[in-house]
């Protein structure tokens, strides 16, 4: 080998080395902070998420951003939790984003925004992440940052609640029951009130439900719902 080649050549190896364990320092502290928060040793966890974080791992940045949100293991801090929801969004992380909007919606570490909040959830939306689908959703069927829009509303919880999203299913639901943006159908509304499960607004809704319906179409529609339960499972 060509003497004059050597030691540059031994250099890039040694720098591809020196990156490749950077790569898993990075990833080790992510994975000791899953760990940690598991254990349920907050502050230990806040500090590995920390580490892996500054080192740009978008998933860090939002558990961190998460922590900072809900006080665990640090003080409750909306700036910092919206400084790091904003570092992941940035990566295209749909649940960074998605937290990001609701941050700029409720006003939560930054001034009041529905035009930055209603960008966000459609990044997220896009990527086909229910929670953004869902709280988009509501958006347009309250007409909060965007014109009133039904049919963009139902079309939103319908992509949520094809996924399991209890709270898209719940609000498929009632728009179903009260017609909004479709013809009044109790079977379908009750159907999806009955696939969000135990979320509570539904379940409050079941039972004023079955004072109007025939109990035939509150079997109907739990059968129906039971038969959307098994092909998931199929496609699952």
């Amino acid at each position: 080998m060509n003497k004059r080649l050597l030691k540059p050549l031994f250099l890039a190896a040694a720098l591809c080395a020196a990156g490749f364990s950077l790569h898993l320092a990075h990833a080790n502290s992510f994975e000791d902070g899953v760990a940690l928060y598991e254990e349920q040793d907050f502050p230990a966890a806040a500090v590995a998420f920390l580490e892996a974080a500054e080192e740009g791992n978008a998933d860090a940045q939002f558990n961190l951003g998460l922590m900072y949100l809900n006080a665990e293991g640090v003080d409750e801090d909306y700036e910092k939790a919206f400084a790091w929801f904003s570092k992941s969004a940035e990566q295209n992380n749909p649940r960074a984003q998605t937290n990001l909007a609701r941050m700029y919606a409720k006003g939560k570490g930054v001034r009041p925004d529905y035009d930055a909040a209603v960008s966000w959830f459609n990044k997220a939306a896009e990527q086909n992440y229910p929670d953004a689908q869902y709280s988009l959703g509501v958006l347009y069927v309250t007409g909060n940052g965007v014109p009133l829009d039904y049919n963009k509303a139902r079309d939103l919880f319908q992509k949520a609640a094809d996924q399991g999203n209890a709270s898209a299913q719940y609000q498929l639901g009632l728009m179903y029951f009260k017609g909004k943006g479709m013809e009044v159908n109790q079977v379908e509304g009750y159907k999806w009130m009955e696939l969000a499960g135990d979320y509570s607004d539904a379940v409050v809704f079941r039972e004023f439900a079955q004072q109007s319906m025939v109990p035939a179409d509150v079997e109907k529609a739990s059968a129906l719902a039971e038969e959307w339960k098994a092909s998931q499972e199929e496609n699952n």
